[in-house]
């Protein structure tokens, strides 16, 4: 998941298999959203282990900023791409000695630097705050999970039952991307960028208000 590695690979016409990667969560996004990261992210998983030094939500109001770091670094790569005059070959492994990334002093150096800042975020900004301000990964899903439902595509969903839900917060407070899931219920779906499908709402909750569910978006319309 290295940010820099698809971009050296370009300027040598070489698909690097970082952006191999981004794109296999680009596609996984049309099925299962954001399940990778709810599920599987090591940097995910860091930020759970912080929640014992801060537990304190982390804002959803600068959310943009990842988006506003995403969208000139991507950018950047594309431009790279028709400077060279395109990808000549793909290399899954690229610089990659043995087929691992960690394979030097300078390649651990970056790894540890990389953590530190997983681990900082977490604990100056709140609960996944890696995750809502400066990760590099979600945008692929994000914007993946955006195209789905404009297009009307089934995928796994968290839905809920609006009517069974007396307010009561747990599912707020447990919810480890600090989502307002409280408001959210009252759409039918848990339709929020952020969500991981994560599940924790679910076992939070008494009520069985939420659920899993492959289908289209349906949310609920307001008056």
């Amino acid at each position: 998941m290295s940010p820099d590695l698809l971009l050296f690979g370009a300027s040598e016409r070489i698909m690097a298999g970082d952006i191999m990667f981004f794109g296999f969560l680009f596609i996984l996004s049309f099925i299962v959203g954001r399940l990778f990261c709810g599920w599987i992210c090591p940097a995910g998983a860091l930020q759970d282990f912080c929640f014992d030094i801060n537990r304190k939500p982390a804002p959803n109001k600068f959310n943009w900023i990842k988006m506003a770091l995403f969208i000139p670094w991507i950018t950047f790569f594309i431009f790279i791409v028709i400077y060279v005059g395109g990808i000549k070959q793909a290399d899954f492994f690229y610089k990659r000695a043995f087929g691992i990334s960690i394979a030097g002093v300078t390649e651990w150096v970056m790894y540890f630097m990389t953590v530190a800042i997983v681990f900082i975020m977490a604990v100056l900004c709140g609960k996944r705050g890696f995750c809502h301000y400066l990760c590099w990964v979600s945008p692929f899903m994000i914007i993946g999970g955006m195209i789905r439902d404009s297009l009307k595509v089934p995928s796994l969903r968290l839905i809920t039952k609006p009517d069974l839900c007396n307010s009561c917060g747990l599912c707020s407070r447990a919810c480890p991307m600090s989502l307002p899931l409280d408001e959210l219920i009252r759409n039918g779906e848990i339709g929020h960028s952020e969500c991981t499908l994560c599940a924790t709402c679910i076992d939070s909750c008494t009520k069985e208000v939420i659920r899993f569910a492959f289908r289209s978006s349906q949310k609920i319309k307001k008056n």
